[in-house]
């Protein structure tokens, strides 16, 4: 009996090894150059940091965030705390890398995030391009200081070039844009279309002083409270949705990290409807104040 060979992938983790390493690593000297000859303050240099989406640490979420704040980007679904898990949890098939752009003034020593560019990065075997990373929910992920855009393009490049296994960027890297796009509703969040019934085709069945069950609507912002509001969601989905969420393990991952994130910083509110005393519909919000939007939604 002739025995049959299998070719495995092995050795080999979500990226280069050039990018996997717990230490950032500085562009080339070249790169630097060209960067700071395009930059809008010639005397910075930069550093172009490669990372997987589980590996950003905390400092660099809240200079990320920082960053948020200077450009007056609102969007809670630019948020690292929603892009950072839908990248790992839902990549839609490709691996994603988080590129953070460092600018270092060169008399000071100081560095600052000018850029961060999650992109969907090629098969570390069959090869491929790079191209930036965009995912339905959030039509903009990729968050560049206006002044730093060419140079950020620039060395980001060059920084692909550089690995181990060269890497082409497609795409130009684009400024922020400070407001988001207007959204009618979230891909996740789209009913099916309702079924037209004629209004002649309708009978009435219910008794003479018939009146409608109260309703209540419950408002979960506390801390503390909101996981077990969001499990209250997600059992009532299962029961009512034609897709459930948690039958796609993923997909379930996605909403209780994503929920636990935003519920800690007090950026989460989950309402649900109680009427006759059960809970019939339900809809989770990310963000606060007019920036919050409806990131979840379910009705019996």
């Amino acid at each position: 009996m002739v025995r049959r060979f299998t070719v495995i992938q092995g050795g080999l983790t979500g990226l280069p090894s050039e990018a996997r390493g717990s230490h950032a690593e500085t562009v080339d000297p070249e790169a630097v150059l060209v960067a700071a000859n395009d930059s809008a303050d010639p005397a910075s240099t930069w550093r172009i940091d490669l990372r997987s989406p589980m590996t950003v640490d905390a400092a660099s979420v809240s200079a990320w965030r920082a960053m948020l704040v200077r450009n007056a980007v609102r969007d809670p679904l630019r948020d690292p705390d929603h892009l950072l898990p839908l990248a790992q949890h839902r990549p839609a098939g490709r691996r994603v890398a988080v590129a953070l752009a460092w600018s270092q003034d060169a008399v000071t020593g100081r560095e600052a995030l000018r850029g961060v560019v999650p992109l969907a990065m090629p098969h570390p075997i069959w090869g491929g391009r790079a191209r930036p990373w965009q995912p339905a929910e959030a039509l903009d992920t990729a968050l560049v200081d206006n002044d730093a855009a060419s140079a950020v393009d620039r060395a980001l490049r060059v920084r692909l070039a550089a690995l181990r296994r060269p890497i082409r960027l497609v795409g130009a890297i684009e400024p922020v844009r400070a407001t988001a796009p207007f959204r009618l509703s979230l891909a996740a969040n789209r009913p099916s279309r309702p079924r037209s019934i004629p209004a002649g085709n309708l009978l009435g069945t219910r008794p003479h002083g018939w009146e409608p069950p109260a309703s209540e609507m419950l408002a979960v912002t506390e801390p503390d409270a909101v996981r077990d509001a969001v499990e209250t969601f997600l059992t009532l989905d299962a029961r009512t949705a034609r897709r459930p969420i948690i039958a796609d393990p993923a997909e379930a991952s996605l909403v209780r990290v994503v929920s636990r994130l935003f519920g800690r910083r007090g950026a989460l509110r989950v309402e649900l409807l109680r009427r006759a005393g059960a809970i019939v519909a339900g809809t989770l919000h990310i963000g606060t104040g007019g920036a919050s939007v409806a990131w979840r939604r379910v009705q019996s």
